[in-house]
């Protein structure tokens, strides 16, 4: 397969990917109302790290510092977040998760992981079997991908 062939594949691929995303989404927030799109990806991202400088996650989450700066402070006057400056460098602003946080972000992944399991639910077992196998590969390559392009 060239290199072109891929690439459309690729493409393909994401935007089936970024429309399974947006229908979980969609239906995450019918069921919990908790957390935007937004919100929910920046407090994964922290969950993960449990603690994060707001430039790194600004690079990991490919968003502005600034519209991060409002969407956290959100966060934080609901108590989800903490913010944290840096003793050493006050230029440096950390945020964490709150346990209230880390409680409400189980939940909501608690209830995306029963919507992915309700639609495979209908996969026979082959198809299940074909489908993990190729996310696994999936997954090795794109890690792979991203070591070698950081």
């Amino acid at each position: 397969m060239s290199e072109i062939n891929l690439a459309q594949l690729l493409l393909q691929d994401v935007e089936i990917f970024n429309n399974m995303l947006k229908n979980i989404n969609k239906e995450r927030s019918r069921e919990t109302k908790t957390f935007t799109e937004r919100q929910f990806f920046v407090m994964l991202k922290i969950y993960k790290h449990k603690k994060m400088e707001l430039k790194n996650l600004s690079k990991e989450l490919n968003v502005s510092t600034s519209s991060l700066c409002i969407l956290l402070n959100k966060l934080v006057e609901q108590g989800y977040v903490y913010r944290k400056e840096d003793s050493k460098d006050r230029r440096n602003t950390f945020y964490g998760i709150t346990d209230f946080g880390e409680e409400t972000i189980n939940i909501e992944m608690q209830t995306i992981s029963l919507i992915i399991e309700s639609k495979f639910k209908k996969l026979d077992l082959q198809d299940k079997r074909i489908l993990i196998e190729s996310l696994q590969n999936i997954k090795s390559i794109a890690d792979k991908y991203i070591l070698v392009n950081q």
